[in-house]
């Protein structure tokens, strides 16, 4: 069954003797292009991550797409402003091509095992993204295909995805703040009042993941940022790199880690939203006490770790010393319950007391849980830069003219 059309436009091919006219109809699954007053599609182009879509653009404004016919590339001339609208709809959807004419490397501001992130410039929209560029390999599709449809305040929002001669490339919203880990190394969560903030965007996020069908697997401080400095309540969540459907049933095993749950580490892993879950409570835990809920000396033992994770031993006295409120312990604790059967839900976790208005005093909204920290003055985030230049297919692509005055 054909859908709706979105989009409807006309479009020229021009020739030596005499131009073509096309209608472009654009459909949330497809592109059809028809011979001008014709109902009968001449060009079909699936929008999916098979299908490419070049652009053409001329001082710096789109001029023409193109797709791919019979192995080769034809360009379709519109009104610019009909193109932008066409890019807007088509976006996550397909991939694209010609990056370099597009979108403008301003500097390199972070890094991953995989990856490289670059704050760019739109050129024909005139705002700023992130760029993230990983090496063409098949995680790209894991990750795109899992946050292909998601929308949430507190989940980092992608833009249009590229491919180009060895790098694909992901245009997603840039963040201004910092990530969760870099806060922690330098001490800035120092209140209940920042804890709750923190952890109850991450739940909200994981209850919408739920929804959705999606377990991210891998929340961690380094997975959190913030779109703007100073607002912890502009947190989102980031990297689905791991990320499944709540039904998959061939799923690549996840490396331990200091936030990984009990149950995806056993002979036979279980993987359920649960999971997320707990990660979230390790990191409240740390947030309130500064500490990991394993000793990091375990990690040096792999054997060990692994028993200590699958065990769920988690020494909760640490709390008691800091002074941390018996709501935020209780939550703490059903977040981080061994059994994932017994343990919260993040619907469930958002209504704890914890959550309530009145949970805390004005007098512990304000203060310092950690008796270490004592310099009221730090403030929080303040981005670094990282003066790197942009990668081999942005520096060094041999930018093709798009042949739009050729013959047919």
């Amino acid at each position: 069954m054909l859908l709706p059309v979105i989009h409807s436009f006309t479009c020229e091919r021009i020739h030596y003797f005499m131009n073509s006219y096309y209608t472009v109809n654009i459909h949330s699954d497809q592109i059809r292009i028809n011979k001008f007053k014709s109902q009968n599609s001449k060009y079909i182009c699936l929008l999916n991550f098979d299908n490419k879509v070049y652009w053409y653009t001329e001082q710096q404004k789109i001029r023409a797409f193109g797709i791919i016919v019979k192995k080769k590339v034809k360009f379709f001339k519109g009104n610019h402003k009909d193109l932008e609208e066409m890019r807007k709809i088509i976006a996550c959807k397909v991939l694209f091509d010609g990056i370099v004419s597009m979108y403008k490397c301003n500097r390199q501001i972070g890094e991953g095992a995989d990856s490289k992130v670059f704050k760019v410039e739109d050129i024909i929209q005139k705002s700023f993204w992130a760029l993230k560029c990983l090496e063409r390999k098949d995680d790209f599709y894991q990750e795109i295909r899992m946050h292909q449809n998601l929308e949430h305040n507190h989940i980092i929002q992608f833009k249009e995805y590229f491919q180009g001669e060895q790098y694909y490339y992901i245009i997603m919203e840039l963040m201004g703040g910092q990530t969760l880990s870099k806060l922690l190394e330098r001490n800035l969560i120092t209140t209940h009042q920042q804890c709750k903030t923190i952890i109850q965007a991450l739940l909200q996020a994981l209850v919408y993941l739920k929804n959705e069908g999606i377990i991210h697997r891998d929340i961690k401080p380094a997975n959190i940022m913030f779109a703007q400095s100073g607002k912890l309540d502009t947190l989102k969540l980031v990297d689905f790199n791991f990320a499944i459907k709540q039904y998959d049933t061939n799923v690549q095993s996840i490396l331990a880690g200091m936030y990984t749950a009990p149950e995806a580490q056993q002979d036979n892993p279980i993987y359920s939203d649960k999971m997320d879950v707990y990660s979230c409570g390790a990191i409240l835990y740390k947030l309130y006490s500064g500490e990991d809920i394993h000793p990091f000396r375990y990690m040096q033992e792999s054997n060990v770790f692994y028993n200590v994770i699958r065990n769920g031993s988690i020494d909760y006295t640490v709390l008691e010393k800091a002074n941390v409120p018996y709501k935020a312990i209780h939550l703490i604790k059903a977040m981080l319950e061994v059994d994932h059967n017994k343990r919260v839900s993040a619907q469930e976790a958002l209504q704890f007391e914890y959550f309530q208005n009145e949970s805390l005093s004005p007098t512990e909204k304000r203060s310092r849980f950690q008796q270490r920290y004592q310099n009221d003055s730090l403030k929080i985030g303040v981005t670094a830069d990282f003066e790197i230049l942009m990668d081999q297919d942005a520096k060094c692509a041999n930018i093709r003219k798009m042949e739009i005055h050729h013959h047919h």
